[in-house]
């Protein structure tokens, strides 16, 4: 009897529940590349070098730019392709001075010392403070600090995109790297490779 009750209480609240509101979109429905059984957010029209509509939680819907994001991206990538290298090469390759640090490389962040982190602490700062204007003007493209721009010169528009995709690619392929190896270590504490 209780069942009952609480089964026709559920029912009667439902009745008075919002309507869904249809989401519409500037695409027309469009489906996204990345999974084609979803609708393609709006703001993920293309336009960003790389953008295969991958946004399952529609997180670029709540966001006015995507600049910012986009810039994100690429330096957390850029930084992702340079830890998983370092992340490798310490397994396996140490300094002589270094001899005596484990190799494994969340062992040897403990084992280094104050000095030496607050030093890599100190480098990350002065990189921020100095990429912190570029990063937030929109005047340029995300993720540019004209830094190697001279590879781009004499290439035609096709190759600077191409470039500027296979860039991307990799920063995502390096951040799941990274994580997947940090994931990897602290499971099994085994050398990688």
């Amino acid at each position: 009897m209780k069942f009952l009750v609480a089964l026709i209480s559920i029912a009667s609240v439902a009745a008075f529940a919002p309507a869904p509101v249809a989401r519409t979109s500037v695409a027309l429905d469009a489906k996204s590349k990345a999974l084609p059984f979803l609708e393609c957010p709006e703001k993920l029209d293309g336009t960003l070098v790389g953008d295969a509509g991958f946004d399952p939680m529609r997180i670029s819907d709540t966001l006015q730019d995507l600049d910012y994001v986009r810039a994100a991206e690429l330096k957390h990538g850029r930084i992702s392709q340079l830890a998983i290298v370092g992340f490798l090469v310490e397994e396996k390759f140490h300094l002589p001075m270094f001899s005596k640090i484990s190799s494994n490389p969340l062992d040897a962040v403990k084992e280094l010392g104050v000095a030496p982190q607050a030093q890599i602490f100190l480098t990350i700062a002065i990189i921020e403070f100095i990429t912190f204007n570029k990063t937030y003007d929109s005047s340029s493209a995300p993720g540019d600090f004209n830094f190697g721009a001279s590879f781009l010169k004499n290439k035609s528009d096709a190759q600077v995109l191409k470039l500027k995709t296979q860039e991307i690619t990799h920063c995502r392929l390096a951040m799941m790297a990274i994580t997947g190896a940090v994931v990897q270590t602290l499971i099994y504490n085994e050398p990688l490779w």
